[in-house]
């Protein structure tokens, strides 16, 4: 069998299924919470439960071409607050406030930690909007090494997927493809030529300099880091820019970032995926088993760096009752199997996984 990208379940006795099985996906539990006006209770202008229907439902477009079947689910979109829950005493304190900042952050994560109204759920993201929708969406999100408690994000929405795919994408491990305009050395980055040089720690997106954020045309980026005009780079060169520029983790197109901005590499699937199995596993209905040909069954699987080495090994691993996702590395996989319980067996987009073959 030959798979590349889609895979199906289940396989009951035998390696092979029909084309036509359904596959399973992992779903990343939202949960989203509109504060209110303190004074009349309304909810920011422009800002509906339909709002979050269409930006989760563009989201999941862009999550199916990553191939990795995650999908987000939006369990709720509930209000709180307004003068019926305190006021200004209640989590409507936040109305129309960002709380990020020096110290603000900490302040808004203690409070949705420590005061029922704010309705936390701890097996899922929860998301808090106190202000009215705009194109330049974003927000924050804790990343998993923060303090564990924190699963509270805060965010200027519209019902487009480009906030939803970057906020999640932080919550979820992945850092921003640039250190910010004038980062300092502690964001990772390092002084070369007069500009800061930011990195995520991948190497299938470029390094960034200073004022990345802004560049509105590839080029721009593509001299900062290979010294030459687009078309004058190789075809590797040509991908690597535009998996960078078009990245959903970076800020280069702001006006046309629900347009064009949807870009994750393999790097950054593998580390969402292994947060999603690992520090966030709580809010997701799953996990994904890593498989590779070179790998070991000591391993987990739960790890990009410490996949299993057969798919029997992968599957072995995964619940029995259905839910998991066997993701397998390009590769010969030479194996006589008889799968007996519900698992999606998945490609990457790096290549062909072959099973069966000598």
């Amino acid at each position: 069998m030959r798979l590349k990208h889609l895979l199906q379940w289940p396989v009951l006795g035998a390696l092979f299924v029909s084309l036509t099985a359904t596959a399973q996906t992992i779903d990343l539990r939202l949960s989203v919470k509109i504060i209110l006006d303190p004074t009349n209770g309304l909810r920011p202008s422009g800002i509906s439960p339909q709002t979050f229907t269409n930006a989760v439902a563009a989201a999941n477009q862009w999550m199916a071409t990553y191939w990795r079947g995650y999908r987000f689910r939006l369990i709720e979109v509930v209000d709180i607050g307004g003068p019926a829950q305190g006021g200004m005493n209640g989590p409507s304190k936040w109305f129309d406030r960002d709380p990020r900042g020096n110290g603000t952050w900490q302040s808004f994560q203690s409070d949705v930690q420590g005061n029922s109204l704010y309705l936390l759920r701890t097996n899922a993201l929860n998301y808090y909007v106190s202000t009215a929708t705009k194109w330049d969406t974003g927000g924050a999100a804790p990343f998993p090494w923060e303090a564990p408690a924190w699963i509270a994000a805060w965010g200027i929405v519209n019902d487009g997927p480009w906030w939803v795919v970057h906020e999640c994408g932080h919550f979820y491990g992945l850092l921003h493809t640039h250190g910010g305009c004038d980062c300092p050395s502690t964001d990772g980055c390092t002084l070369f030529n007069g500009y800061w040089v930011g990195d995520d720690g991948l190497s299938d997106t470029l390094k960034e300099a200073a004022g990345n954020r802004c560049f509105t045309n590839i080029n721009q980026l593509t001299l900062a880091n290979f010294n030459k005009w687009l078309i004058n780079c190789t075809p590797e060169e040509q991908i690597l820019a535009s998996n960078t520029f078009y990245n959903v983790m970076s800020y280069h197109d702001p006006p046309n970032k629900d347009l064009l901005m949807n870009r994750m590499t393999e790097q950054q699937a593998d580390r969402l995926t292994t947060y999603a199995n690992s520090a966030r596993a709580n809010t997701t209905s799953g996990r994904t088993r890593f498989v590779s040909p070179s790998g070991s069954d000591a391993n987990s699987g739960l790890h990009s760096a410490a996949p299993k080495p057969t798919v029997l090994s992968a599957v072995n691993a995964s619940a029995a009752g259905g839910g998991d996702i066997v993701l397998l590395r390009p590769g010969n996989y030479n194996e006589q199997i008889t799968i007996n319980k519900p698992v999606t067996l998945r490609a990457t987009r790096a290549g062909w996984a072959t099973i069966g073959k000598p």
